[in-house]
């Protein structure tokens, strides 16, 4: 199971769908390899990104420069696989517990801020203030919080740990709020839905930085409702208002059930997948200070700690460490 031999260029690191076209047939046999030795099932772009990412920052040394070009090294990326992403990959359910809390919350505290009651802001900063959607809102606040839970089931699997969330809606923005709230040490949880990513981050202020990547189904919202009912009811209402005659819309409504025929009203099947990049102590770096230029990431836009995956700390004995520093684990 090799690389075909392929060289990359810069052009193939900067793009996530040149890069997955060029090594097309490496990736899907990794996918294979991965689902027979270890049971688990990758999308093809979930790991076709996530070891893009990795040869972007040279990650486990999975590249080699042979006559000035660069070459996939299996036997790094075969190691990388079983040390790093692996051990570090959580599933979660979207039935399970803190999934619909997040659901709930994230729903709650979207109409706040609509409705004036937190002191977030429903413009995004640096695209010129432009207002997001109600969905997009609950999107961002979905994916952000996600990766707080994929450490708690991390934390609770792999080390027998329990952490506490921070489910509070509050009026005021707290620059410094702690994302494990039992911790005795300021924590930062940051997540991020793009899976060819190569920074972590913390903000000024936290102990620790702890780096997420998720792998959500682009139209999460929308899933929930179909695997608890929702959807199919909404399709009984319509079917009831809508005359027999108007057979275009009868065509749509029949469509739509055959889309979702798969799914059984109550059974919950879609599952989310977290890769806990690593974790880092902002003692042992320096912010990068804002309007800087980085690779993968382009202008920092505000001051910050910001660190390549690769320097991350991840192995179960630096996360023992982690819980002893931060008060979890009793030293």
């Amino acid at each position: 199971m090799n690389s075909k031999g392929n060289f990359l260029s810069q052009t193939d690191l900067n793009s996530p769908s040149k890069f997955k076209k060029k090594e097309y047939k490496y990736i899907q046999s990794l996918v294979e390899f991965i689902k027979e030795k270890y049971g688990i099932i990758f999308e093809f772009d979930e790991l076709g990104e996530l070891l893009l990412s990795a040869c972007r920052v040279n990650d486990f040394n999975v590249t080699e420069t042979k006559k000035r070009k660069l070459f996939i090294r299996n036997d790094n990326v075969l190691k990388w696989i079983d040390e790093k992403l692996l051990p570090n990959t959580i599933i979660v359910n979207i039935g399970e517990e803190d999934i619909v809390r997040l659901l709930i919350f994230c729903i709650e505290i979207t109409y706040q801020m609509f409705e004036g009651g937190t002191k977030a802001t429903i413009t995004q900063k640096g695209f010129r203030e432009r207002r997001r959607t109600f969905e997009s809102i609950l999107i961002d606040q979905f994916v952000g919080k996600l990766g707080e839970i994929m450490v708690k089931k991390f934390f609770k699997e792999k080390f027998f740990t329990k952490i506490e969330l921070d489910w509070e809606i509050s009026t005021q923005i707290e620059k410094y709020r702690n994302d494990i709230v039992n911790a005795d040490k300021r924590v930062s949880i940051k997540t991020s839905p793009s899976l060819t990513g190569v920074w972590a981050e913390a903000g000024i202020g936290y102990d620790y930085g702890i780096s997420v990547k998720c792998s959500v189904p682009q139209p999460i919202l929308l899933q929930f409702f179909i695997e608890v009912c929702g959807f199919s009811r909404l399709l009984d209402f319509a079917q009831v208002k809508i005359p027999p005659t108007d057979k275009r819309f009868k065509n749509y409504l029949q469509e739509m059930r055959t889309r979702i025929k798969n799914y059984k009203c109550g059974e919950i099947q879609t599952k989310l997948k977290g890769f806990i990049n690593g974790y880092f102590k902002t003692s042992e770096h320096k912010p990068v200070k804002e309007g800087k230029m980085l690779p993968y990431l382009g202008k920092v836009r505000e001051t910050r700690y910001l660190v390549p995956i690769n320097k991350l700390k991840y192995t179960p004995k630096d996360w023992e460490i982690f819980l002893k520093e931060i008060g979890l684990i009793k030293k």
